[in-house]
């Protein structure tokens, strides 16, 4: 289950001490309050959907990243619903933390996705345990990044890099080496199991503009993960 009600915390100083990141009334956290609730019978919904060949490219990719079957059906829900590749959730998941859902940072990350406490507080997370609740709290917390940096042209690279060290000015993200290490590391792991390629520098630099989002709602078909 979710906590209910309004979003009273502004994650700002408490995720980098100078971000100014605010969840309170954000579309992202509103949806994960609302599909969260149902995340215990998602299983079974997608379960009619388990031989279809876009689960099944999916899975096999999850495989190739260290993940389960599970794991895919999980994604592939999340993908759906915050309208990003499930396939570049995977990467994340596989740099985060090859999987393992019992895994924690030194920093209290928690979970496939490492969900820092106070995106676990803000997000009304109970269980980050649990893969269902870290996979689409962890999606609901990417969409923030790419809706936040949608307007520059390597969006990718900032919203991947915001949700390694934390929003903040571009200047910053761009500069963070740790930030960097951890953008060219998912994508890497993307572009090993991706039907389309992106370049690092590109997403780097932005020169590579196609997209991992739907306009539509529906689940991007495995693209490019650059969010316009």
């Amino acid at each position: 289950m979710i906590v209910k009600g309004m979003l009273v915390l502004t994650l700002g100083g408490m995720l980098t001490g100078a971000t100014d990141l605010d969840l309170r009334n954000h579309s992202a956290s509103t949806r994960f309050k609302q599909t969260a609730a149902l995340s215990r019978s998602i299983p079974a919904t997608v379960g009619a959907h388990r031989r279809a060949p876009e689960l099944q490219r999916l899975e096999e990719a999850v495989r190739q990243l260290g993940g389960k079957a599970h794991h895919a059906r999980i994604l592939l829900s999340a993908g759906r619903e915050f309208r990003i590749d499930p396939v570049f959730l995977a990467a994340v998941a596989h740099v985060e933390s090859s999987f393992r859902p019992r895994v924690s940072s030194k920093l209290g990350a928690r979970g496939l996705m490492q969900l820092r406490p106070t995106v676990i507080h803000v997000l009304g997370v109970i269980d980050p345990w649990d893969p269902q609740e870290n996979i689409m709290a962890g999606a609901a917390y990417l969409l923030h990044c790419f809706e936040r940096y949608a307007k520059h042209p390597n969006s990718t690279y900032l919203a991947l890099a915001a949700y390694n060290i934390g929003p903040g000015p571009v200047e910053k993200l761009t500069r963070s080496d740790p930030a960097k290490r951890f953008v060219h590391k998912v994508l890497t792991a993307y572009n090993s199991v991706a039907e389309d390629q992106i370049p690092v520098k590109r997403a780097e630099t932005g020169m590579h503009r196609k997209s991992a989002r739907s306009s539509s709602g529906q689940q991007a078909r495995h693209r490019p993960p650059a969010a316009q």
